[in-house]
Formats: C-alpha cells, structure tokens, sequence
C-alpha cells in the first residue's frame, strides 16, 4: 500500500476514502461570518405633526435662505410674462375696436384687459412673499426644502435617493451671477433650489454628490 493510494481498506473491508484536506480558501470561508446589513432609518424623525400654521418653519430647524439678489430676478422675469400676458388680453380689443375683425361687446374686451392687469399686478406684488419663503436645511440624511405661500410645501430629500444633480443659470441668472440646483432623485421625483450663489450652488452640487454616493453604499 502506497502513501498516494486514495482508497483504502478499513477492518471490516469496506472502501473508504481519506478525509479530504481543506485549502486556504475554503478554511477561511468556513470560518468567515455573515451578518446581515444594519439600515438606518433614511429620515430621522420630525416632530411635524400638530403644528398647524407653523408646520412651515418647525422651531428645531434652521432655514438656509435665497440669495437676496434673486428677486431681482424674479422681478423682472415677472415684469416680461406681465407685459406678454397684458398684450395677450388686450387683443380682442385690438381686433374689435381699432381693426373691426371682430365683433365682440366692448365691455367684454375691456373687463378681458382690466382683469389681467390686475391679475398681474397681484403676482408682482407677492413676488417678494413668495422669495423670502424659500429655504432650504442640510439635516443628517436628508435635504429639506420649503416653499409656498398660500400653498405651502415642506419636501425632504434623502440623501440616498439622489441620482443627478445638476447646477445652471438662465440669462438674467448669468447677470446677477445666480445658479439654480436641479436635484433628480429615485422614481423621477425633481427638486429644484433657486437664487443660490454660484459658490453655494457649487459647495451644495459637492457636499449632495458625496452624501448620494455614502448613503447608496450604505444602501
């Protein structure tokens, strides 16, 4: 009988074979233990619930407000689609009265064109409500934001869930050097911070683009 043989002869003489020899590998997988992964709750709680009129501005958070500069913004983007929408209204009484194509009431081209001159002039006075609403809070894992006046929104955004993040300007941006983010996340869902400066949009693209990769590893 040789070392190299792999059967042998026990007493009863019955074939059996040697035991087998483990390698490395499968000693350390034998050895290795698995847990299963902790998850941390992906928001942590908010004492939201039964704050009424306050539910806007919850006294355990600090908001992050808009540049200053962006109502100019918002003021003259509003100046523009007054102008269009006034123009717009006062057709009818251009075609009616001054070049006859049509035969509309007077008092119905003339109550068009009041009323959306009024119409516009509320919209730009509320203008300035409607920046000073804005804000934003980097909270622990999740970024909340707030907008709204009448219709207020309170939208948290989980870090984990952030799939894009982009950072552009428009044409009257570009001249007080403002950016907005455009934040995509998970399901198609699109958040939106406007009347950021550059460096803030920038610092936020950053800061949002690390915490999305840390807490989808986490994931």
């Amino acid at each position: 009988m040789t070392e190299n043989r792999l059967i042998e002869d026990n007493d009863q003489g019955q074939a059996v074979r040697p035991p087998a020899v483990a390698t490395p590998w499968q000693q350390a997988q034998a050895t290795e233990t698995f847990s299963s992964p902790a998850f941390t709750p992906t928001l942590p709680p908010l004492d939201l619930d039964g704050l009424g009129k306050d539910f806007i501005d919850p006294a355990d958070i600090e908001w992050n407000r808009v540049s200053p500069k962006y109502l100019k913004v918002r003021m003259i983007s509003r100046a523009i689609w007054s102008l269009i929408m006034i123009a717009l209204a006062c057709l009818p009484l251009l075609f009616t009265e001054v070049l006859g194509w049509w035969n509309m009431p007077l008092w119905l081209s003339v109550s068009l064109a009041a009323v959306m001159v009024v119409w516009q002039i509320w919209l730009t006075i509320i203008v300035r409500r409607q920046v000073r609403a804005l804000g934003y809070s980097e909270r622990a894992e999740h970024l909340l934001t707030r907008k709204g006046i009448m219709f207020r929104k309170v939208r948290a955004v989980p870090y984990g869930r952030i799939q894009f993040i982009d950072v552009s300007s428009g044409p009257v941006e570009n001249m007080v050097g403002l950016s907005h983010l455009d934040i995509k996340t998970a399901g198609g869902a699109s958040t939106v911070l406007p009347g950021l400066d550059r460096a803030e949009a920038q610092r936020l693209r950053e800061i949002l683009t690390d915490l999305s990769d840390t807490k989808m590893v986490g994931l």
